[in-house]
């Protein structure tokens, strides 16, 4: 009697395990967004020392001449967030076709597998309609996607990846065409920054997006600031930049001026110098678009950091946020 009770019992576990409605792993954590919710003005330190930047290609042929790169974007088990530049199918709507991009399905989740990556939506999630007018964005999702145990996390995401896209500021949410929140969702509130930091993902660094509070003295220079938190970053991040420190920060003419401690060179002969880089350019233009360039010096000397010679400006145009030659 007492054997059949317990294989009852055990049919139920097994049962209830095998009835979870999200597609997410279960090795996700369940830290949700909020509207409106605060940030915390440190970030998670993690060290990622790596000698990859550029995710290895895929084996497979991409046909170019049929396909094209449509943002798109993704996480990895942490729920970190990673935009991403993903060969497709040609389209009309590149929006639709991102988003629709990280929607699951068996075949997606096994080809981003080998970079660590996930499919952010469950696949019963329908996108209806997206609309732009303007700086605003208006998204229509089936209501099944209101439903589920991670919504919060899925509209933080959506987000994020809209206003990635050319001048995108506010994003409007419809549950099967009726409105969903009356006060649109930004990217990040008036008191909060997005840093870009390297994030190693299994064999990958990826520079994923960190929203931390700006101090009140520094309201005024929000370049500044980012910028410190972010080196402050690197330095616990990199073995290599422990104890990096940034001595001035300036911005004339389009050109954004750095000023780093030797520490920097320590990266001399590695492809993390371009992860730096990168990583700098996407986080001071999330915070002013118009950079066109970067002037480095280390205590105030200009020689060279690989193959920068800092006595020229670099222009930022040539990173890249995290691409993955992978076509879906």
């Amino acid at each position: 009697m007492r054997k059949r009770i317990f294989f009852t019992l055990m049919l139920c576990l097994i049962f209830l395990t095998a009835c979870r409605a999200d597609i997410l792993p279960s090795t996700v954590q369940s830290n949700v967004y909020q509207n409106g919710q605060s940030a915390k003005t440190e970030i998670n330190f993690e060290v990622v020392d790596s000698d990859v930047y550029t995710p290895q290609y895929s084996k497979e042929q991409i046909d170019i001449n049929n396909s094209f790169k449509v943002l798109s974007i993704f996480c990895e088990k942490d729920k970190n967030l990673v935009l991403a530049n993903i060969y497709t199918t040609k389209t009309l709507s590149v929006m639709r076709k991102g988003l629709e991009l990280s929607v699951f399905s068996p075949e997606r989740q096994r080809k981003l597998r080998s970079f660590g990556l996930f499919c952010i939506f469950p696949d019963d999630v329908q996108i209806n309609s997206i609309e732009i007018e303007g700086s605003c964005a208006k998204i229509d999702l089936n209501q099944r996607f209101f439903q589920k145990k991670y919504c919060n996390f899925y509209i933080k995401a959506i987000t994020f990846f809209i206003t990635s896209v050319d001048d995108i500021k506010e994003v409007y949410f419809y549950k099967d065409g009726t409105v969903y929140n009356k006060t649109p969702f930004l990217r990040r509130q008036d008191d909060q920054l997005i840093l870009f930091v390297p994030h190693r993902v299994e064999g990958n660094v990826f520079l994923v997006p960190k929203w931390i509070n700006i101090s009140q003295t520094y309201r005024n220079a929000p370049l500044t600031f980012a910028l410190g938190q972010l080196i402050k970053s690197l330095s616990y991040r990199f073995s290599k930049l422990n104890g990096l420190k940034l001595n001035n920060v300036n911005l004339k003419e389009k050109t954004l001026y750095l000023d780093l401690s030797s520490q920097i060179l320590n990266l001399k002969g590695s492809s993390e110098v371009d992860t730096i880089l990168a990583s700098i350019c996407f986080t001071a233009k999330e915070i002013d678009n118009s950079i066109r360039y970067i002037k480095l010096s280390v205590k105030g000397k200009e020689g060279y950091l690989d193959q920068y010679d800092l006595k020229d400006k670099i222009d930022v145009s040539q990173f890249e946020l995290n691409p993955i030659n992978l076509k879906l």
